[in-house]
């Protein structure tokens, strides 16, 4: 389609979709009362906590905390944007969405997105044809089978074979009717020298597939089949595709992610499929490239945290760390497989099975342990070079958000270096000073109205005059204040906030109800708040006056800060409260002489990180 999709018909879809029969595709639901419960399928449980009620339109899982519309359900089940999931669902419902139109330029930029798509459709499927038909794929065929894979994991992901030949799939596409720009554009074929044509980028290689989260191919990466460099090749960046958004596997195991709330991390191609054979489906490999921010973001939208496993080598730490750093910035746990030097997971499950892997899984330990013990190792038994690695130490550990976290490093920095344990606190406490300072974070925090008072109610687009009486204190934080006042006021924050899902943002059941009914009313075009009011629990009404009266000048320009730094500082929050919970039972263990439940803890303790 070649436009964007108006409020009125985003609602009517919202409103002929029975949230009911859309979840059930996914979930077994019994009735309960009003609502309908199951196991959720975002996390897993053995009791049903996932609630769906008919009548909101809403579901909410009372275990992990997740909630929203059949909008964000598909978003999360599926791995769609916004817009897909509105798409989707208005074919299911026979709706016409009757899409506004795009300017010219992005109508161009739309229309070349796809042709791009449909040209690595017509070369994955060229790809893989060869290796499963034709004679010339025998090669290929014959290397997967050293390497102990057949048709099977061939056909699952539709692995291919480029031939050794210079035109054999710029021939193919241009017999096809595909626009030789394109393939240029996607890096599959090159121009040659000398007007002597175009030439395939990708010969005598095994080719894997690289899907998007709505599982179109959007690049490939190319392995030789000898010991030849580069070993490796992957596409280049185009509209399509950019190295820092995929993760390969993740379309094929998403699913899994979500029920398992981890994922394991491998640098290559056939360490992905070699553990996803042996039985450990949640695992993706990056692509050709370091793990970056969006890769952290992205993970985060389907785990609790992440097991890195990269090369023991110099080069395999130097990747370990940064991914943990990484990691750190979006508050997501990591921890670190081990594995004997010179073996990878592809090498390691084939020789040593995966009940091995399994142990060495289960021995996976906080990456903060390995950098700790890198540093210090490092820098052998000198005075200057242990201060020196016990500061890089503490550096890195001012990015943690738990103070008790922090304490826990300190001690075990303290032993290990010798260092007094004071001056450890007292240099965390300086380069924490520092890193505030310097960094100068933006304020993502607009001027908030008084607290609120009880006033009666007001017109959407209206402001009334605020009557004097007792203060009430908002059952959510200043951080979801500030997005509730964003869903309220600004276009470009419900549509940010919708296309991420509402549980991304929003924490405090109170505040998430709310945002779900803003959202549904908004979109209604309802001018006042009686229908809201009668929708929530009695006491609201203050608070939507209050939410009311921010002015949204504030905003102007400023809406992906705000959303940003909100969303940050709510995240942060909440990893730090549950940590907090198991180092208070931890030290209440200690207190009472519990040696047997403390280690017990400090288990959980470090499986959570």
């Amino acid at each position: 389609m070649s436009g964007q999709i108006g409020d009125s018909k985003i609602n009517e879809v919202r409103e002929r979709t029975d949230i009911i029969e859309l979840v059930s595709q996914y979930v077994t639901l019994k009735r309960s009362g009003a609502n309908h419960m199951g196991l959720c399928p975002f996390h897993s449980e053995k009791s049903p906590s996932f609630s769906v009620h008919a009548g909101r339109q809403f579901y909410h899982c009372f275990g992990c905390g997740v909630g929203g519309d059949v909008f964000s359900f598909l978003m999360k089940m599926e791995g769609l944007a916004f817009p897909d999931a509105v798409r989707r669902l208005a074919e299911r419902a026979g709706i016409d969405l009757e899409e506004r139109r795009l300017s010219p330029e992005e109508e161009r930029r739309q229309k070349q997105r796809e042709r791009l798509y449909q040209v690595n459709e017509l070369a994955v499927d060229y790809f893989h044809q060869n290796l499963m038909e034709l004679p010339a794929g025998e090669p290929g065929r014959q290397y997967l089978k050293k390497r102990g894979y057949g048709r099977k994991a061939a056909a699952e992901y539709k692995i291919g074979y480029a031939v050794d030949a210079w035109e054999g799939l710029a021939n193919h596409l241009q017999q096809r009717g595909a626009a030789v720009e394109d393939a240029r554009t996607l890096g599959l074929i090159r121009p040659g020298k000398q007007e002597r044509g175009d030439y395939d980028l990708f010969r005598g290689r095994l080719m894997f597939p690289i899907y998007d989260l709505s599982g179109r191919v959007v690049a490939f990466g190319g392995r030789v089949l000898d010991d030849s460099k580069p070993k490796y090749i992957n596409s280049p960046e185009s509209p399509i595709y950019h190295k820092g958004g995929v993760l390969f596997g993740l379309y094929q195991v998403r699913q899994a992610m979500r029920q398992r709330g981890e994922v394991i991390l491998v640098e290559g191609y056939f360490d992905q499929l070699a553990l996803y054979r042996a039985g450990f489906p949640p695992v993706v490999a990056t692509c050709g490239t370091a793990l970056t921010a969006d890769h952290a973001r992205l993970l985060k939208r389907y785990v609790q945290r992440v097991l890195l496993l990269f090369d023991e080598d110099a080069a395999g730490r130097q990747a370990t760390f940064k991914a943990m750093a990484a990691l750190q910035e979006e508050g997501v746990p990591a921890m670190v497989i081990e594995l004997p030097s010179g073996e990878d997971p592809d090498s390691f499950v084939q020789s040593q099975g995966s009940k091995a892997f399994q142990q060495r899984l289960d021995s996976a330990r906080p990456v903060m342990d390995l950098f700790m013990e890198d540093a210090l190792g490092k820098a052998g038994a000198g005075v200057a070079e242990t201060v020196r690695a016990a500061e890089v130490v503490v550096q890195r550990l001012t990015a943690l958000n738990s103070e008790m976290e922090q304490d826990l490093y300190l001690k075990d920095l303290s032993a290990r270096s010798g260092i007094e344990l004071q001056l450890l606190k007292q240099k965390l406490d300086e380069m924490s000073h520092q890193e505030t300072q310097s960094a100068a974070r933006p304020s993502f925090y607009p001027e908030l109205p008084e607290p609120p008072y009880a006033a009666p109610p007001v017109n959407l687009h209206r402001h009334s005059p605020r009557e004097v009486g007792a203060p009430v204190t908002p059952p959510w934080s200043r951080a979801e204040g500030m997005l509730l006042a964003l869903l309220l006021h600004s276009a470009q924050a419900r549509e940010k906030i919708s296309a991420a899902g509402l549980e991304e943002y929003f924490y405090s059941e109170k505040a998430l109800l709310l945002a779900a009914e803003l959202l549904r009313l908004i979109r209604q075009d309802v001018p006042d708040l009686e229908d809201l009011n009668r929708r929530l629990d009695p006491g609201m009404e203050p608070f939507l006056n209050f939410l009311m009266r921010v002015d949204p000048e504030q905003f102007s320009g400023a809406v992906e800060d705000i959303l940003a730094g909100c969303r940050a500082t709510l995240q942060r929050e909440n990893k730090k409260k549950q940590r907090e919970q198991i180092l208070t039972q931890i030290r209440l263990a200690e207190q009472t002489g519990d040696a047997e439940r403390a280690e017990e803890l400090m288990g959980q303790f470090k499986n959570f990180k």
